[in-house]
């Protein structure tokens, strides 16, 4: 008989290898879900992530803007091409939004409604740019919607997130497979925001951010940031690509005014078959990824410089002068204008001068608010690296005032173009050219000045932007001076003199005012080789040549009448006509300082010079009237500007009347001689050799 004991020990092994069956069972179903879970996680996620990276490489060419991204690109990309062979920098939404943030802090700094209304116009064009950039990145999320990027390459955004769903798929358990076009990709924000790489600005104290709304010194994205009454809202893009929680993603983020949807969202099905559920069923898995945006470094923004080739106006003291002085300051004294067909005058009569309308109705059109609009587009240059503190203080701190230039120089000049000798006409006024640089490194603003000539001419930039008013400024401290008497060959005067005028006129060339290839001409509105604001010496091919003439009133000038009957051959380059560009002087374009013509040299040949080499983005520039008194005739006008102002080291030849020399009385004859000669010889004697004299020369 068997134990009782015998039979419970097989029962209950029995029902214990049931029961590890049936856990096993379970484990093995278990083990198989999760491993289904895991396969079309890491499947989603690599989609996301494609679909990220895809989007931080479409770029678009804007009217405003010119060619802008997700993320800032050197120019490097051989689409962004501009006419002159040169590629054209990208700049990243965020980039520019943080840059116009900071640009109207400074303004709210200084105090300057003018210039606060000035940025804020620009404001609104940079949200339309940033639209038509979220329109893009929508359309193309489409499968077949074939995006580009700055090389011109295609970018098929879902295409390459469906290829890496594939790709990434682990066939770890039973049978699995992607259900075909369940792919979705949608755009949106993140709830609560995300770091983003855009920086706040510098000294932090003035950045206008609570700390709520700031992470590591940069700004969140997907909330609103205001500041001045406007609002800011950054999109959702970092240093790098990265997985971000769907349960924060939102199509629309709720509260904001705006938003540039940037968080790309990815949901797939995958169907999965395994023994116990032969028919199978559908796993939904999703994620989202955030784009990336590499800075560009801006290694050499361009210079703002003020020119005074005679001498500075006894009231302009400083940048700040611009804002302040009543004359520049006061109703629609000055033109806006902008160079067609070429830059103005190389290629006249073809390249012209063009008016452009004045876009701030509501602010008069005055030389200091069109110098607000181009200290503005000098500042974007910066991005967002200018540093807030800095850029006030080259307006109110002394150490900025422009430094006098010395004391007055010998005007030396030749007669006439062809002539060899070189005069001395008198003193006047030294010249020099203040430089004003955004340090890279530390967005810290320069200051330097060097000496400067009348004739640096320089060209007026295709489709960019400048200014002239005539009688700018009057000085109520400086006085008409009169040079000479000297003489002149072939003038018809005997003694020849001219006057400079209290009077003083304004020229403003902004090369940076548009950027871009579609509105910003042949060089897309980057600065232009300029050897006085270059921190290293530019090719010789660049340099004009040696100083021959002088610039002044550009688009209005006229062509002066042929001098009467004069031997003189050419007209003298001792003073030009009010023009800014001489361009009635006669000079060949080597006269002129402007842009180079690419492709260049090295390792790339297709990068401007003044990427990496700080040229001319903005020059104001200050001409000084003359009354050309007794050369009239033969210049053909009445008034003009110094030209031609040979350095000190010329050899020249006094063109100044020689001084008498008194006559000396003996003086052991002084009684008796001195009174009997005195009456006879002043009666006779100076009567007939004076005639003489005078006859003879």
């Amino acid at each position: 008989m068997r134990s009782k004991s015998g039979n419970m020990l097989v029962f209950s092994t029995a029902v214990t290898i049931a029961i590890v069956a049936v856990l096993a069972f379970f484990s093995l179903s278990y083990v198989r879900l999760l491993g289904s879970n895991s396969e079309q996680r890491t499947a989603i996620e690599a989609a996301a992530l494609a679909a990220a990276r895809d989007l931080s490489m479409i770029a678009i060419n804007t009217a405003d803007y010119g060619w802008i991204s997700l993320s800032d690109a050197a120019p490097t990309g051989s689409s962004t091409t501009a006419g002159d062979a040169y590629n054209i920098p990208v700049r990243g939404i965020n980039t520019i939004l943080g840059t116009l943030r900071l640009d109207l802090i400074i303004a709210d700094q200084l105090a300057d409604a003018n210039l606060k209304t000035i940025i804020k116009a620009d404001i609104v064009k940079a949200k339309a740019a940033q639209a038509l950039l979220g329109t893009e990145l929508s359309k193309s999320l489409a499968a077949g919607y074939g995006a580009k990027d700055i090389n011109g390459n295609t970018v098929n955004v879902y295409a390459d997130a469906e290829n890496a769903y594939k790709s990434n798929q682990i066939r770890m358990t039973g049978s699995s497979n992607y259900i075909n076009n369940s792919l979705k990709l949608s755009l949106g924000g993140i709830t609560n925001g995300a770091m983003t790489n855009t920086p706040l600005p510098n000294p932090r104290a003035m950045a206008d951010v609570p700390t709520a709304k700031q992470q590591n010194d940069f700004y969140l994205s997907y909330i609103n940031i205001p500041t001045d009454g406007e609002d800011f809202v950054f999109a959702g893009i970092g240093d790098s690509m990265k997985l971000v929680d769907p349960r924060q993603w939102a199509s629309v983020v709720p509260g904001l005014p705006y938003q540039v949807a940037t968080i790309v969202k990815a949901e797939a099905d995958q169907h999965v078959t395994d023994t116990q559920n032969p028919a199978g069923y559908n796993i939904h898995a999703v994620a989202c990824a955030q784009p990336a945006n590499v800075a560009d470094p801006k290694p050499a923004p361009g210079a703002l410089t003020f020119s005074f080739p005679d001498g500075i106006p006894p009231e302009i003291i400083s940048p700040m002068s611009m804002l302040t002085n009543a004359q520049l300051n006061k109703g629609d004294n000055c033109s806006y204008q902008t160079s067609i067909n070429g830059d103005y005058p190389i290629g006249v009569p073809t390249t012209q001068m063009d008016d452009l309308d004045w876009p701030h109705t509501s602010l008069a059109q005055s030389t200091g608010n069109v110098f607000r609009v181009a200290v503005l587009d000098w500042w974007k240059r910066a991005g967002t690296k200018l540093n807030v503190s800095s850029a006030v203080n080259m307006f109110q701190d002394s150490k900025f005032n422009f430094v006098a230039p010395g004391a007055d120089v010998l005007w030396k000049t030749h007669s006439s173009p062809t002539s060899t000798t070189v005069y001395e006409l008198g003193p006047i006024p030294a010249g020099n050219i203040h430089i004003y640089r955004v340090d890279p490194a530390t967005g810290q603003v320069s200051y330097q000045n060097k000496p400067l000539t009348p004739l640096n001419l320089a060209v007026a930039g295709e489709d960019q932007m400048y200014s002239e008013n005539v009688d700018a400024l009057t000085s109520s401290i400086a006085k008409d001076t009169v040079v000479g008497p000297f003489e002149f060959p072939d003038t018809g005067y005997i003694l020849d003199t001219v006057t400079l005028k209290k009077k003083f006129d304004v020229y403003i060339r902004d090369q940076v005012y548009q950027p871009g290839s579609t509105k910003g001409g042949k060089h897309a509105g980057e600065p232009m080789d300029y050897l006085p604001a270059a921190v290293t010496q530019l090719p010789a091919h660049l340099r004009p040549s040696q100083d021959l003439g002088g610039p002044g009133f550009g688009a209005y000038s006229y062509k002066p009448p042929p001098p009467p009957n004069k031997k003189n051959p050419g007209l003298p380059p001792a003073i030009t006509s009010q023009s800014d560009f001489a361009e009635n002087s006669g000079f060949t374009p080597s006269k002129y300082y402007q842009y180079s013509q690419g492709p260049g040299t090295g390792k790339n040949p297709k990068m401007r010079p003044t990427y990496q080499k700080n040229g001319m983005a903005v020059d104001i520039r200050f001409r000084r009237q003359v009354n050309t008194g007794t050369l009239a005739k033969s210049l053909g006008f009445d008034t003009g500007y110094v030209g031609e102002k040979l350095d000190a080291a010329t050899v020249s030849t006094p063109a100044r009347p020689p001084v008498p020399v008194p006559t000396v009385p003996d003086p052991t004859e002084t009684g008796t001689d001195t009174g009997t000669d005195t009456g006879t010889s002043t009666g006779t004697g100076t009567g007939t050799d004076t005639g003489a004299g005078t006859g003879t020369l």
